[in-house]
């Protein structure tokens, strides 16, 4: 196990451990006849605060998730308008068409080369890309002449407006992140249903200390899959740039 699985494994084992720990602490320090004379009472406002944390997770994991989707969307529709692109320039003027073709290829390069490795890391890309202007570049110099070759060019710069639109996409998916102040209320949230199951009363440590396991590893895990899905591009659970790699593989057939 390596990359965020080996973190995730970390972060899950840690929280657990300090939760069952806490445990042992906690009864130690106050009686479970103590306890289970408030049972009646711990257990509703369990019941009312896991409720309410149940929306509020169940929330960011499906904003984080969408948020995932739209990533790959994002990606996969830039490589669609490059292909499109690619396959249209057969039908421009020769003396534009190697030069479309070649910024158009060091472009998706770019993309796979330089920028997935650097958004996998956490980086943030700029809006702009030199390798995209370059395209650009090459298509304003085009001079279609016959009708199918104004058609053609007409169309390509529509795809070509897509692509950009595409690449701001995906490049603001990937700098996007929940706020801090959801993530205090997520992990402070987290604590206080953990700290609700210490209160029930139980003459058997071990029932309530797998009971109190098992509680903080469905919410450590819950929360590091939040954690996973925030950043799309980041970490083993990430969006890969295969569309892109697929491009490449199936022009130079």
């Amino acid at each position: 196990m390596t990359g965020c699985g080996g973190l995730g494994f970390l972060w899950v084992v840690v929280i657990v451990g300090v939760s069952v720990g806490g445990l042992l602490v906690f009864r130690k320090a106050v009686s479970h006849t103590r306890l289970e004379n408030a049972n009646a009472v711990s257990g509703t406002m369990f019941q009312l605060a896991g409720v309410l944390y149940a929306v509020l997770v169940a929330f960011m994991v499906v904003v984080a998730w969408e948020q995932f989707g739209d990533a790959e969307d994002a990606s996969e529709m830039e490589a669609a308008a490059i292909a499109d692109l690619l396959r249209d320039s057969a039908a421009l003027p020769a003396e534009s068409r190697t030069q479309i073709e070649q910024a158009l290829i060091a472009y998706t390069r770019h993309v796979i080369d330089d920028e997935f490795p650097r958004m996998r890391s956490g980086e943030n890309i700029e809006l702009r890309s030199d390798e995209l202007t370059a395209v650009w570049d090459a298509y304003l110099k085009v001079q279609p002449e016959t009708r199918n070759e104004i058609a053609i060019f007409d169309h390509a710069i529509g795809r070509l407006s897509d692509l950009d639109t595409d690449r701001t996409l995906r490049v603001s998916t990937g700098a996007a992140a929940v706020p801090g102040e959801l993530w205090v209320l997520l992990v402070g949230g987290g604590g206080v249903v953990m700290a609700f199951t210490f209160l029930f009363g139980t003459r058997d440590v071990i029932i309530h200390a797998l009971a109190v396991g098992l509680t903080a590893a469905l919410l450590s895990f819950v929360l590091y899959l939040i954690f996973a899905l925030e950043h799309p591009y980041v970490g083993d659970l990430s969006v890969e740039p295969t569309e892109y790699e697929n491009v490449l593989e199936i022009w130079a057939k």
